[in-house]
């Protein structure tokens, strides 16, 4: 199931909507001409979905390219011959006295190699497509003595390196002739009936260059009809190889993230230059073809040096266009994978045995580490608060740990990629477009999969739980409840404050239902101490606590340049605490603050909100942001960060981010209680009006105390949320849930986690 979003209505008017109909015509009328037009809806939308996506990934390179000119010629309407419509294009183009120009570049970054024998077309094409780049770049061309157009199209190429053959020497020769002549850091293998789309060769590049332990970078290669044709591949025991993902939809999830393979086609292969000449290029024993980039790829493993797949680095691929008789190529496949099979036969012992063998068990090269997957209600963005930016750390640490990490958004499941990713690290799979209805099926098809399931919050507990009961695997993977906070405190103080008395049995019965449903899992994460006891009482021993994550980073601007008091959090529930803290601040604290410190003193309030009653209290004293990218600048504007929460459970991650931006904070004795932090050194505390208010106003006014405070809270957060103690915590629930004992594969939600 996809994730994709919906078309949207276009300007039509606009470049985009003028790109978008010209390139599905010509995608339409030469699958129809080569027929390949099917007549389902859904694989029309598909294309059309893929065709949008593509040219909206990059809007500024869509705005950079050039004016349409004798180079791009105007797409002719359908003729009675049995031309294709790049053949249409080409000989338009040769018609016009155009020429292909390409910037020269004194240190190009990539070397894009391009080996051609005949499909003139499809080379025009291919050239094309590398024009919207914003890198620089250098195109080494080599023709295998081509009898077509081809040598009339490299007359026109200007800014190209050009190096032509006496005879058809094949791919592997032709590659390893025209990386002598490269000149790049970087060095692209790229077929001659592959084009490239904006943004892709960026995406590869960066990857590349995000580490010296990566060797090499492959593509998400799609065929013309908007089918996958491989995301990444997969080498099995006996050298046989698999495109992973080939006939699927290429924006599925599982096509959508970065992960390790073990090879990947060299139809968009890049590598450095000095790697690809000291590995000695291409064995030549794989001549004229094939096998040759998978054994480059099994070398750099070797060499301790890892082949990634960028899904952004998408390729449309026509796919052997220019290749020999189907029975040679068989023939050649034959003889090359006995060759590669004897070549790594050592290598090839830990691989998967192909027929029968799961392809998702062997998607990701990945040794030592385990699979997880994490279930939230959406994707846990930095902004949304709420505990996210917590579960947005522990996806980080497990990655850290060396775990492969899937991300099951059960509630808010639907999200447009680029978004979704803007906060969560490119190697999380991430289930898009699932939800809540998909949930048994996801677990269905994939729990013997996971080592690990790490379940937050207490109605997604309930329904994975349930969901696993319903299962009878051969094994099941262990289970963690991340509980965070116990939820039912929250409404108990929430009562208490609307001056509700809640019986000390009604109390104990329903903070018992909330931590019956940890019975089952096979370690429970709490945040805090008091959480911990709370399940200690209800006679679980299996827990650990998981505080926050947060890198102390001090802003800059001194006491006398900042103004203003700043709340940040999520402010979505009426009935929530974030909500009341800040209805009771604005209507008993504020109204004496202004009294003392001045009519323009101003409170900030930033967070997701959909609240009628603090929507009611804005106005020129305060001002409300909604939700905030980044809170960094606040914190450097504002003097004081206020926290008055009077109900709730866990620990406030809101506290911590401000500390940890140096922005000194008031609150009251429960969210002193819940950090165990010194008053009057970490915070000033208070609980009253008057008394916030008071509090508020020392801190507003001494400089001396303000740094004071500033300071013992930046310590107190370098000791509370370190990330290497917050990861060295996780990393021992997670060996400990996977390694006890779980005599029966059913999942048995009245299990309690014992000794």
């Amino acid at each position: 199931m996809s994730a994709s979003p919906r078309l949207p209505a276009l300007d039509a008017d606009g470049p985009i909507a003028r790109r978008f109909l010209i390139g599905a015509v010509q995608k339409a009328y030469l699958a129809f001409r080569e027929g390949r037009l099917e007549m389902s809806p859904a694989a029309w939308l598909r294309l059309l979905r893929l065709h949008y996506q593509e040219l909206t990934a990059q809007p500024a390179a869509l705005s950079a390219l050039p004016s349409p000119t004798p180079v791009l010629p105007a797409i002719p309407p359908p003729t009675s011959g049995d031309r294709s419509i790049d053949q249409i294009v080409l000989d338009e183009w040769l018609g016009s006295g155009g020429r292909l120009q390409f910037p020269e570049s004194a240190h190009p970054l990539v070397s894009v190699l391009v080996v051609l024998h005949n499909r003139a077309d499809l080379t025009l094409r291919c050239l094309r497509a590398l024009r919207t780049t914003m890198l620089p770049l250098e195109i080494v061309v080599v023709d295998n003595h081509s009898t077509d157009d081809t040598p009339r199209l490299l007359d026109r190429l200007d800014g190209v390196v050009v190096v032509k053959n006496a005879t058809n020497v094949g791919f592997l020769a032709a590659v390893n002739e025209g990386a002598t002549h490269a000149r790049g850091e970087l060095l692209l293998l790229l077929n001659s009936d592959a084009e490239v789309l904006p943004g892709g060769l960026e995406a590869a590049a960066a990857t590349l260059a995000s580490s010296e332990t990566i060797g090499a970078v492959v593509g998400k290669l799609v065929h013309m009809d908007g089918r996958l044709q491989e995301a990444g591949s997969i080498v099995w025991q006996d050298g046989s190889c698999q495109g992973y993902g080939r006939g699927d939809d290429p924006l599925d999830p599982a096509y959508m993230f970065r992960r390790p393979v073990d090879f990947g086609s060299g139809a968009f292969l890049l590598t450095r230059r000095l790697t690809f000449l000291a590995a000695g290029r291409f064995d030549d024993r794989f001549r004229p073809a094939y096998y040759e980039d998978a054994d480059y790829c099994l070398r750099l493993w070797q060499s301790g040096r890892q082949v990634i797949y960028e899904p952004r680095a998408v390729v449309l691929h026509v796919e052997s266009a220019s290749s020999a008789s189907s029975s040679d190529v068989v023939e050649r496949l034959a003889r090359h994978r006995k060759l590669f099979a004897a070549k790594h036969s050592a290598w090839l012992r830990s691989h998967a045995k192909p027929p029968g063998s799961n392809p998702l068990q062997a998607r990701s090269r990945i040794s030592g580490g385990r699979r997880l997957l994490f279930v939230e209600d959406c994707v846990p963005h930095e902004k949304l608060g709420a505990g996210y930016p917590r579960s947005r750390a522990m996806i980080q640490a497990a990655l850290e740990l060396g775990h492969q990490v899937t991300l099951y958004p059960r509630v808010e499941p639907s999200e447009r990629w680029e978004e979704a990713y803007s906060d969560v690290p490119r190697d999380v799979e991430l289930m898009l477009g699932h939800g809540h209805p998909g949930l048994s099926g996801f677990l269905t098809d994939r729990l013997s999969f996971y080592d690990a399931l790490i379940v937050s919050r207490p109605h997604n507990m309930r329904e994975v739980g349930r969901v696993l009961s319903a299962l009878a695997p051969a094994s099941r993977p262990a289970v963690l409840y991340d509980a965070e906070a116990l939820f039912t405190l929250r409404e108990v103080g929430r009562r208490r404050l609307a001056g509700l008395v809640t019986p000390t049995e009604e109390v104990s019965r329903v903070v018992s239902e909330e931590t019956s449903l940890a019975r089952g899992c096979d370690v429970i994460l709490t945040v805090s101490l008091a959480e911990a006891a709370r399940f200690a009482e209800a006679g679980f021993s299996n827990v650990e606590i998981l505080g926050n994550s947060v890198v102390p980073n001090p802003t800059g601007r001194s006491f006398e340049a900042r103004s203003g008091l700043l709340f940040a959090g999520s402010l979505v529930d009426d009935a929530g605490p974030n909500v009341d803290s800040v209805v009771w601040f604005v209507r008993q604290v504020l109204p004496l603050l202004r009294e003392k410190l001045g009519p323009d003193l101003r409170l900030t309030v930033a967070g997701r909100h959909a609240s009628p009653r603090l929507a009611a209290l804005v106005g020129p004293s305060v001002v409300a942001l909604g939700l905030v990218d980044d809170l960094r600048p606040h914190y450097d504007s504002h003097r004081i960060f206020v926290a008055p929460t009077r109900f709730g459970a866990g620990i406030p991650l809101k506290v911590h981010h401000a500390a940890a931006a140096g922005l000194p904070v008031v609150c009251t004795s429960l969210v002193q209680e819940q950090l165990h932090w010194q008053r009057d050194d970490d915070l000033l505390v208070a609980d009253e009006a008057a008394q916030f208010a008071e509090q508020c106003c020392r801190l507003y006014r001494q400089p001396e105390l303000w740094m004071h405070v500033r300071n013992s809270a930046l310590r107190r957060v370098g000791r509370d949320c370190a990330p290497d103690r917050f990861r060295a915590i996780l990393g021992r629930a997670l060996e400990a849930a996977c390694e006890r004992d779980r005599p029966n594969a059913r999942y048995d939600a009245t299990r309690g986690v014992g000794p």
